[in-house]
């Protein structure tokens, strides 16, 4: 019961912040999802939902405006605009309410113990990403607390259980660990499309619009395709002299590495989610 009020009390402060549209709609959606058996489950999707919806990020004008809205399903809707998660194991998981409350969200949830709590009068620092962000650098993360963010933005992402593989690939290539996850984020549909299920690809390496899976290049693992690509990301696009320098950024990758006008700003918005969603360093 203790840890039911635990769940319960962020859920209603949350509520209490929203309009009265939105708290019905919400209250709506839990109710019919499977109550409290899934509110464990619901209540990180619901609270990214909203506090995208409260922000300036790309998300705010779809996916979290729509879900706070309308309570509607979320898997529809919480993720980078531009990323399909329908038909996914994440969408399953939020149109049945299903098993996701005992898993991987729960794993996030009891992973959020931040300093914030511990310490009340502490702040998180204040980052915002954005597409002209130097993402040389590493930063202040822990493998189990970017595993935390991913479950918390989208749970039931096949992408948590990486958050270590993330981080070091930052801390050996010196590359923001955020956008390392946030990358493999976008490319592979968080971790469902099936070059990344298939191929063991995050990132699309080698997928072109008219070869979009026999062109990708398979990997043994999936972490041998994030190490492989922030190296080759770090020498070819983040240092000067690389084939492929212009400026360390998303914005200076973009016309190459992608060549789709969103793909900057879709992996910015994720490491902003991502950033939010961390526990406190």
């Amino acid at each position: 019961m203790k840890r039911l009020l635990l769940i319960l009390l962020p859920l209603i402060l949350l509520l209490s912040a929203c309009s009265e549209s939105s708290r019905s709609a919400i209250g709506r959606w839990l109710r019919e999802s499977g109550g409290p058996a899934a509110v464990e489950g619901a209540q990180v999707a619901l609270t990214a939902a909203v506090e995208a919806a409260q922000t300036n990020v790309p998300i705010a004008r779809t996916a979290g405006a729509a879900a706070a809205a309308t309570g509607g399903p979320i898997a529809r809707t919480l993720v980078a605009e531009g990323v399909p998660v329908a038909g996914t194991l994440g969408a399953e998981i939020f149109v049945t309410g299903g098993p996701i409350a005992g898993t991987a969200a729960a794993a996030g949830l009891e992973a959020l113990r931040t300093r914030a709590a511990q310490e009340p009068g502490y702040r998180c620092p204040d980052v915002t990403y954005t597409t002209d962000t130097d993402l040389n650098g590493v930063v202040d993360i822990s493998g189990a607390q970017l595993d935390a963010a991913i479950a918390a933005t989208v749970p039931g992402s096949p992408l948590i259980g990486l958050g270590q593989s993330f981080v070091n690939a930052g801390l050996a290539q010196n590359v923001n660990a955020y956008y390392i996850a946030a990358h493999a984020a976008w490319d592979s549909a968080w971790g469902t499309n099936a070059v990344a299920a298939r191929k063991n690809n995050l990132f699309g390496y080698g997928v072109t619009p008219g070869c979009p899976f026999d062109c990708a290049v398979p990997f043994a693992s999936q972490q041998e395709s994030i190490d492989f690509v922030t190296a080759l990301v770090k020498t070819d696009y983040l240092t000067p002299g690389g084939r492929f320098y212009t400026t360390p950024t998303l914005a200076g990758m973009e016309p190459i590495y992608s060549g789709n006008s969103q793909w900057a700003e879709g992996i910015a918005a994720i490491m902003n989610l991502l950033r939010q969603n961390t526990p406190c360093p």
